[in-house]
């Protein structure tokens, strides 16, 4: 890497991390602002512990605002260049925006790779950490029940005498061995027909308390069948193989998993008969983010090259802005498409990254090459 390329990877690694901490303290500030109103009403935690949970939150937050980070960063480092007029001195010397371009396009795509592999397993379990923290005290009754402790779906399936039954309820982390609003569906399994099932009869119960001797017990229980008879009873024992660590484990996943973990929970869900669109969907992502990184360097590249030809240094910061908020809209609405398996993951995951990298690398060509 010759001296020049070296200079710039430095300015623009010194404008990312600049972006990061102004984006971090405001992402920090606000947090802390809203956690002292749903977790510090009552007095369960201090304004110390408050900053502490803030600050193992921070990291998972800050992931959705990489690529806003990148953006900026890159901008305000090629912004400083422009205004000692550095990026004249490099074009009068004969080097193109291309070769320039580099030493900011390695920095964006070491920053994607270290993000997806290293900090994204650290920002996954300082997130569990947090809501161990919160599931803790919501059990001590020391603290308030906020947002991240509401009642999760929660899905389970089991082969028991000649039956199989799929379970659906709701759990509170408070208390991880009750379902609420439960239903039990049992399938009879046809003989001599492996994997054949059809329907037999349901069992709705307002709530379901899993023992670890090996049985349900549950309470306001309504029974109907393939007829619509209904019969009711105040409670009923079911016995079951299921555990509760099959209780924890066993939910609708609506979490984020750590980028290593992925392929095994992939594995795991679908071998459970779930879907697994929401881990694959944010493996790709993870996989797509070097790329996006890289895309949106070449758009804050091509904004750069807009100000030394035109001048307009403040409209075109702001339309390298609003195109960052473009970017951030459009990719949410394809991942949403993606989620209702409208759209592949593939396509879901890889569209904008490569659809931004295509029109920045074509903008920054018009501009430089005519």
């Amino acid at each position: 890497m010759t001296l020049v390329s070296r200079y710039i990877a430095r300015r623009v690694f010194r404008g990312i991390a600049l972006a990061f901490v102004i984006v971090t303290s405001i992402i920090l500030l606000v947090d802390f602002v809203e956690a002292t109103r749903n977790i510090g009403d009552d007095g369960a935690f201090s304004l110390v512990q408050i900053a502490g949970l803030t600050l193992l939150k921070i990291p998972q937050l800050i992931e959705e605002t990489i690529p806003f980070i990148v953006l900026f960063g890159v901008m305000g480092a090629l912004y400083g260049l422009n205004k000692r007029s550095e990026l004249v001195v490099l074009r009068a010397s004969g080097l193109s925006a291309w070769r320039f371009l580099w030493p900011a396009i390695w920095v964006s795509a070491l920053i994607g790779i270290i993000w997806a592999t290293v900090f994204n397993p650290l920002a996954a379990r300082s997130m569990a950490k947090y809501q161990a923290i919160l599931i803790e005290a919501a059990q001590n009754e020391s603290g308030p029940t906020p947002s991240i402790l509401t009642t999760e779906d929660v899905w389970l399936r089991e082969g028991i005498d000649g039956q199989q039954v799929v379970v659906h309820g709701k759990r509170s982390p408070a208390k991880p061995s009750t379902l609420t609003d439960v239903t039990f569906y049992y399938y009879s399994v046809e003989d001599g027909i492996d994997g054949n099932t059809s329907y037999s009869h349901r069992l709705d119960a307002k709530m379901a308390k899993l023992s670890p001797r090996g049985y349900w017990t549950l309470s306001d229980v309504t029974k109907n069948d393939l007829e619509n008879r209904t019969e009711r009873s105040l409670t009923v024992s079911l016995p079951t193989q299921l555990s509760l660590a099959d209780l924890r484990e066993h939910r609708k996943i609506v979490r984020k998993a750590a980028f290593w973990n992925l392929p095994s929970k992939i594995k795991a869900a679908q071998n459970a008969g779930f879907s697994s669109v929401g881990f694959r969907l944010q493996w790709h992502k993870l996989l797509s983010l070097p790329l996006t990184l890289i895309g949106l360097t070449i758009v804050a590249a091509a904004v750069s090259m807009g100000n030394v030809r035109s001048g307009g240094v403040i409209g075109l910061m702001l339309i390298g802005a609003a195109t960052g908020f473009f970017v951030y809209f459009f990719n949410n609405l394809i991942s949403a498409f993606g989620q209702s398996q409208a759209l592949s993951i593939v396509t879901a995951s890889w569209t904008v990254p490569l659809l931004v990298l295509l029109l920045g690398l074509a903008y920054l060509a018009r501009l430089e090459d005519g």
